[in-house]
């Protein structure tokens, strides 16, 4: 019996006369496809393609195989794309962008059960996240500036400043001393000797918390420990008596369980500001989303 993936294959290998990028558009890998081609020569009972030096050549059997299906493949393949398309619509399949960092503080809490489909979809870069939003690639995102558009929509959902956090049993009694008397120099380098995690090799928290609260662009600071998460970063940290900067939305649970302490945070540091958006076409969407954020 012809399986109906070995004509899908033979369409994409007749239109390409080429296996390599056949099996591209199909996600496939060469040698599935080209024992695709040998399974259904089989079947027919004819050879279907020559080989040549820059890919091949559709035989006469294959030519009048390809004019006896391709109505027929054609129709299912619309019938296929157009059913896709009517679930898609009935059951509201979307999908929303965020940074991992901020997945587990931001999203991972929320109740979602009114939402019968719904992907995630990482991304670091504001921008890059904002742009797949704006070109309706994805239907929300949550960024971490306010970047307005005619095309889109925006709430302000919540504001959170960068702070130091440590482990529970760390000592700060010489810390909190020098924090209540407002001695800048010694804060610094009691931090400056402590055992350090970041969520980044390039410390960029560490760099701005530095900037705003000392004045300094250099931190004299050995990183110990990079998790390239900053969810991750904090339940590690519970477990080495280190210290870390992080958002403080990030960080408000563990130190809600004591398994991490607040060890300083700076007025000198300004809050960070998340904006949840949407492009207006997913104006529902984004009334539902706020929804979910202000309860």
């Amino acid at each position: 019996m012809v399986n109906l993936e070995w004509y899908r294959t033979f369409k994409a290998v007749y239109k390409h006369r080429n296996y390599s990028k056949a099996a591209e558009e199909l996600f496939m890998t060469q040698p599935t496809v080209s024992n695709q081609m040998k399974m259904l020569e089989a079947a027919v009972g004819h050879k279907l393609f020559t080989r040549k030096s820059k890919g091949v050549v559709p035989t006469e059997n294959a030519k009048f195989l390809n004019n006896l299906i391709i109505e027929s493949l054609d129709t299912l393949e619309n019938v296929e794309s157009s059913y896709s398309r009517s679930v898609k619509k009935e059951e509201k399949l979307y999908a929303i962008g965020i940074s991992e960092h901020l997945y587990k503080s931001f999203l991972s809490n929320k109740n979602f059960t009114s939402f019968k489909h719904l992907t995630i979809h990482f991304e670091q870069d504001n921008k890059k996240l904002f742009d797949l939003v704006n070109q309706q690639e994805i239907d929300a995102a949550i960024l971490r500036d306010d970047i307005q558009t005619f095309d889109t929509l925006s709430h302000k959902i919540c504001s959170s400043p960068l702070v130091i956090v440590g482990n529970s049993n760390l000592d700060t009694e010489e810390l909190n001393e020098y924090i209540k008397n407002d001695n800048l120099k010694k804060i610094q380098h009691w931090l400056e000797r402590q055992v350090w995690f970041s969520h980044m090799s390039t410390n960029p928290y560490i760099k701005l918390f530095w900037l705003h609260c000392f004045d300094k662009k250099r931190p004299k600071v050995l990183t110990n420990y990079i998790i390239p998460n900053e969810y991750f970063m904090l339940q590690e940290l519970t477990k080495v008596q280190g210290i870390g900067v992080a958002l403080k939305e990030n960080a408000k649970e563990f130190i809600h369980n004591k398994s991490l302490k607040l060890i300083w945070q700076s007025e000198d540091y300004p809050v960070r500001n998340y904006y949840l958006i949407a492009h207006k076409k997913q104006k529902i969407l984004f009334e539902m989303l706020k929804k979910l954020f202000i309860d």
